[in-house]
């Protein structure tokens, strides 16, 4: 095909930073790529400014620009069919996702998105699994902070576990620079828009079963509950942990259904937390989730939300977002600690008869997470999939990102760029 990527939405605020990723990532690789979106200019002017980025390093002046809209079937198809995969960064995914996924199956070519959103995220295996797997491609959503570090990161600890792995708990903390930060409207809009999503995880759960996985999760014989209260003191991180139910529960999740469904591997128990330094720090995120869901809840407050979000956020998003000094001032740190036995059964239906005795820490680090380190997993989850499609399971689905780059590099391109892994045996 004429490229091997497009970057679509590439006038978002997110979309710049994926620009500014893919042509780092790039640099050393034979990718044909360009951008598309709805607007010619702004396109132009995206490249303008990811230029201003990169320096003289660097020259994307030229790179082709295509003009899609999600509003018209036949421009998207156009674009799917003049690429192998497709980085789409136009969310809320929500209300705009769909068009796209459909056209990319229609026209075989591979996806990869940034959703957090549980309804896209579900209804799009649920939809189009078969249909993916039928054309040979690859649809794989939350390729951002939601949910790399928490699904990929599980996986990778597994790969690199001595013997069989049970549990994972993960602590993510979010790394603040002298000057602060803020957050961009289109992630406040996929934040607000998925918000009472988890009203349909009943629905979604029998869906997915009838459609995609048949049978449930074994019932573990050494489970993992979530500490308590939901704000509780973690010895290990020496901090306060807050109970972490954005995306990534529901991500790992579906990825245990797909190991024990597809696999037959040992599906891994998990539960995430926010790490805050003072209780005060933990019970004010508490509060702040709770306003948000509420303010979420009706149509009124979400247009309010919607129209001013600095003022009704206390400047935490905002229309612009953060500036770049913020970006790159930010950081984001994930620490699992693993729990599981040093004996690795033959048989992953087999259940060990003693209690783990085994346990490994990872800590990941990476910049900012929600533009810096997005973009990163983003643009090299899909060079993962371009470059190594045949480590990749099925042949072909809808999958999540934990399970479709378990036997792949991506941890290496991601060291690569920057990311660290750090692994010690903590017993």
């Amino acid at each position: 095909r004429e490229f091997d990527v497009i970057i679509f939405g590439g006038t978002g605020y997110t979309g710049r930073y994926v620009i500014e990723e893919l042509a780092h990532s790039s640099k050393s690789t034979d990718i044909k790529w360009a951008i598309a979106g709805r607007n010619k200019e702004k396109l132009e002017e995206s490249l303008e400014i990811v230029q201003e980025y990169l320096g003289k390093e660097i020259d994307i002046s030229k790179t082709p620009i295509i003009e899609a809209d999600v509003k018209s079937e036949s421009s998207l198809s156009n674009m799917c069919k003049r690429a192998k995969l497709i980085l789409n960064c136009v969310g809320p995914y929500k209300l705009f996702g769909e068009p796209v996924i459909k056209a990319c199956v229609e026209n075989g070519t591979h996806h990869i998105d940034l959703s957090g959103e549980l309804k896209y995220l579900e209804g799009t295996q649920i939809k189009y699994f078969d249909a993916a797997r039928e054309k040979k491609i690859y649809i794989v959503g939350a390729c951002g902070f939601d949910s790399i570090p928490g699904d990929c990161g599980m996986t990778i600890l597994k790969n690199h576990f001595p013997g069989d792995l049970n549990s994972v708990e993960y602590f993510v903390t979010i790394g603040i620079g002298p000057e602060g930060r803020s957050t961009n409207i289109g992630t406040f809009m996929s934040a607000m828009n998925s918000m009472w999503d988890k009203k349909y995880v009943k629905e979604y759960d029998a869906a997915l079963k009838e459609r995609v996985f048949k049978e449930d999760l074994p019932k573990p014989k050494y489970p993992l509950g979530w500490r308590q209260p939901p704000v509780s003191y973690s010895s290990e991180e020496k901090a306060w942990g807050l109970w972490f139910v954005g995306p990534d529960q529901r991500v790992i999740h579906r990825s245990q259904l797909f190991r024990h469904n597809y696999l037959k591997e040992r599906p891994i128990l998990s539960h995430g937390y926010i790490k805050c330094n003072s209780f005060f720090t933990a019970f004010a995120l508490v509060m702040f989730a709770v306003y948000f869901a509420f303010m979420s809840f009706f149509s009124f407050t979400r247009s309010l939300l919607a129209k001013y979000p600095s003022f009704f956020t206390a400047g935490v998003f905002s229309s612009s977002g953060p500036t770049r000094t913020q970006v790159m001032q930010g950081s984001t740190t994930v620490t699992f600690y693993g729990e599981g036995w040093k004996e690795k059964l033959s048989d992953p239906t087999d259940q060990h008869t003693t209690k783990p005795d085994t346990r490994m820490k990872l800590t990941m680090k990476g910049p900012e997470p929600a533009y810096a380190l997005t973009a990163k997993c983003m643009v090299n989850a899909g060079l993962t999939i371009l470059l190594e499609k045949d480590k990749l399971p099925l042949e072909g689905g809808v999958l999540s990102p934990g399970v479709a780059f378990a036997k792949t590099s991506l941890e290496e391109r991601l060291k690569k760029r920057g990311m660290t892994f750090e692994f010690e045996n903590i017993n």
